[in-house]
């Protein structure tokens, strides 16, 4: 038993072996059915071209007993591909260990630059959709790489500083599973997988839209869940507009929604006053509204909802979008109704530049 080992694991320890454990982490292939990877909690990592009929020990060298195998992942793109993650801190190396194979698993590299010292590993996946998209989860944070593991940078956003437990890909979405009992989902990653460095190099630059599901309005007027019960945001009611400013903009910056003909439906602008609320006309109270934003001209990632309607009709007012996940505002009760299904597109305006993105907009899948 190495010296090395803390109190709690040796106690626990079985005296007859320096390396007895389990199964930890299993990896089945996407691209070929019969391939399958599994680590154990006490170092090694195997894996079996047969469905489990023979098995080949790929462990890299560098491994030693009790650096536990937390999590396995099977490239989706590659069945030479494979990435794990190592936790050694019950040998008192809090160190993060991640490792990448690409022929099977006869060599591996370490893959660690930018992730934190003095943090250990809990789990690593890969984007099934855009090949080279990693993201890890440290006992403190999370991060993503956007290059196949070669750098790493944080994604920790809101996220509270907690152990990372494990992370799933469901459509476009990201979820989060933590040590503290939590489940967080980062709303639509479009953007994530078409980041490169054509986008960090522009001046300004407009992501492709995700297909966008018309939802029938909420028809529940009733009182809104109390402040003291627990409740999360649903993702933004709208098509999610994400675009990038490398400086903050000289001019207005403007976003545009064109129908199939060309026509322009509905325009917002950085330029526009700043709604006033007049909380005596509010249906509900205050704390329960979400008061809508400026369009920014800020430099950055910024996100914008457009709420499927056209602008109002003249005098009557122009309602407003919401940004960072905050659901559409314009319209509302009263104004005019969503547009309906089919092709839009959006067209970006900001520091001399115009960028056009396609948007489609999808019916609700569970109506007939």
């Amino acid at each position: 038993m190495p010296p090395n080992l803390d109190a709690a694991t040796a106690a626990d320890a079985p005296p007859q072996s320096k390396r007895l454990g389990v199964i930890y982490s299993i990896a089945a292939s996407a691209v070929r059915a019969p391939l399958l990877w599994i680590g154990t909690d006490d170092g090694y990592i195997h894996v079996t071209h047969d469905d489990g009929k023979t098995w080949a020990n790929v462990t890299p060298r560098e491994l030693t007993a009790w650096s536990k195998v937390v999590m396995l992942e099977a490239s989706h793109f590659d069945a030479n591909e494979a990435y794990a993650a190592i936790d050694r801190h019950r040998l008192e190396d809090n160190e993060p260990y991640v490792y990448r194979t690409k022929d099977g698993g006869k060599t591996w590299q370490t893959i660690t630059n930018g992730l934190p010292a003095g943090v250990y590993m809990q789990t690593i996946k890969e984007d099934p959709k855009r090949r080279g998209l990693l993201v890890a989860g440290t006992e403190l944070g999370l991060f993503v790489s956007f290059n196949d593991g070669d750098q790493w940078q944080s994604l920790q956003l809101n996220l509270p500083p907690c152990s990372m437990r494990d992370l799933a890909f469901h459509d476009n979405d990201l979820i989060v599973a933590t040590h503290g009992r939590g489940f967080w989902v980062l709303d639509d990653i479009s953007a994530l997988r078409q980041v490169s460095a054509d986008v960090v190099s522009s001046d300004a630059f407009l992501f492709k839209p995700a297909d966008a599901i018309l939802i029938p309005p909420n028809t529940d007027n009733g009182t809104p869940t109390q402040k003291d019960e627990p409740e999360a945001d649903n993702p933004p009611g709208g098509a999610v507009i994400d675009y990038y400013l490398k400086t903050a903009a000289t001019g207005p910056v403007t976003i545009e929604i064109l129908n199939a003909g060309g026509t322009v439906i509905r325009h917002y602008s950085s330029g526009d006053p700043a709604p006033v609320v007049d909380v005596n006309t509010l249906a509900v109270n205050l704390a329960w509204s979400r008061l809508p934003e400026p369009l920014s001209a800020a430099a950055g990632m910024h996100r914008w909802v457009w709420d499927f309607r056209p602008d109002p009709p003249a005098g009557g007012g122009r309602g407003r979008g919401g940004r960072g996940g905050g659901g559409g505002g314009g319209g509302g009760r009263g104004g005019p109704p969503p547009v309906g299904t089919g092709a839009y597109s959006v067209r970006l305006t900001a520091n001399g530049k115009t960028l056009t993105q396609p948007l489609t907009l999808k019916p609700d899948p569970r109506e007939k």
